[in-house]
């Protein structure tokens, strides 16, 4: 069976000689989340499509399933244990979006920086393990861990706290800071970690994360971090001459899992997320992004929502979460899957 690749939408009627499709199944989280194709016309030929290649429902549409005049018309797969694939009648699909708590680690401690000055550093709790717990109990269904201490000095400082973590929780745990090698990567990945987060080997080495994505299917997250739409490195302490929205771009169909956009400014301030920022790179990709920095309220959330269409598919929440002024349960209510009713939106966000 041919190796499982992704296509654009585009070719999705053409691809292999084959054009009719019927849906069999999803995997995976999110808008990343694949739906798995096969030709009715040659039933050994497989093909994995992005979800998010699939959110506009015109692409559903009967001529999308339909077989040649001289075929019969495809009959409803069976529930295969994850879920009904009918052909969906409606064309407007309604969003979601997953929120991901984040734990900052410096010096084995739960903490936020104020727009990334490790000046000025607000210390939330002094047992992460116990932190991580609890968010995976009020409901988190991804949690973000970032080693402030690696991302200042590339030193793994905070590894035994991020094992400790990775093996207390049942939901999946992605890592940034200070990851700037295959080996530390690699590492990463074998100790329990289901993604890593490469922020500056992805603009000083992009060979190298082409690599790695390709060695580590799906686990591989670039990390972007801007200050005035220019890419900021070493812990945010180097600024670069590199467009935050040109390097999110140059990954395209590099098999990385998706995006991670962090504005600098807003990072840690409550203030609000930069919309306007992260429509320019959610518009500059194709890959799924993670908004990142200034979510104080679920109003913040609600308006980060509206850019799920354009492939915005989670958003990374610290400060807000520590000091109460956004409740987890409340946020996951307001813009995660539970605000969906029906059964087939639900498993699509």
């Amino acid at each position: 069976m041919p190796p499982h690749w992704t296509a654009q939408t585009a070719s999705l009627c053409e691809s292999g000689g084959h054009r009719h499709f019927r849906l069999l199944g999803l995997r995976g989280h999110g808008r990343g989340r694949a739906i798995e194709l096969s030709a009715l016309l040659d039933p050994s030929f497989r093909l994995v499509v992005p979800l998010q290649r699939l959110r506009d429902r015109r692409h559903w549409l009967p001529g999308w399933q339909r077989l040649p005049p001289s075929e019969p018309e495809p009959e409803t797969i069976p529930d295969s244990g994850q879920g009904r694939w009918d052909t969906p009648q409606r064309q407007s699909p309604v969003a979601a979006m997953q929120i991901i708590p984040a734990i900052d680690l410096l010096d084995g401690q739960c903490v936020r920086l104020h727009q990334g000055d490790y000046d000025r550093v607000t210390r939330f709790s002094d047992d992460p393990v116990a932190q991580a717990l609890s968010w995976q109990e009020q409901g988190a269904e991804r949690l973000h861990l970032v080693d402030l201490d690696g991302a200042r000095s590339g030193q793994p400082i905070n590894d035994a706290v991020v094992r400790a973590i990775t093996a207390s929780l049942t939901i999946p745990v992605q890592l940034g800071g200070g990851v700037r090698t295959a080996e530390r990567a690699d590492d990463l990945l074998a100790c329990g970690l289901d993604r890593v987060i490469l922020g500056t080997v992805a603009i000083e080495q992009p060979d190298l994360v082409r690599q790695l994505a390709a060695r580590h299917p799906g686990r591989i997250v670039v990390g972007i971090d801007a200050r005035n739409g220019l890419v900021a490195t070493r812990g945010w302490i180097e600024d670069s001459r590199t467009q935050a929205t040109e390097l999110a771009a140059s990954f395209e169909g590099s098999g990385v899992a998706a995006i991670i956009s962090t504005d600098i400014a807003t990072d840690g301030t409550l203030a609000g997320p930069n919309l306007e920022a992260l429509r320019s790179m959610a518009e500059a990709t194709s890959l799924p992004v993670i908004a990142s920095g200034g979510v104080g309220s679920v109003t913040d959330l609600l308006a980060l929502l509206s850019l799920a269409p354009l492939g915005v598919e989670g958003v990374i929440v610290g400060r807000a979460l520590y000091d109460g002024s956004v409740d987890l349960g409340e946020a996951l209510q307001a813009v995660g899957p539970a605000r969906l009713q029906d059964p087939l939106d639900a498993s699509l966000c």
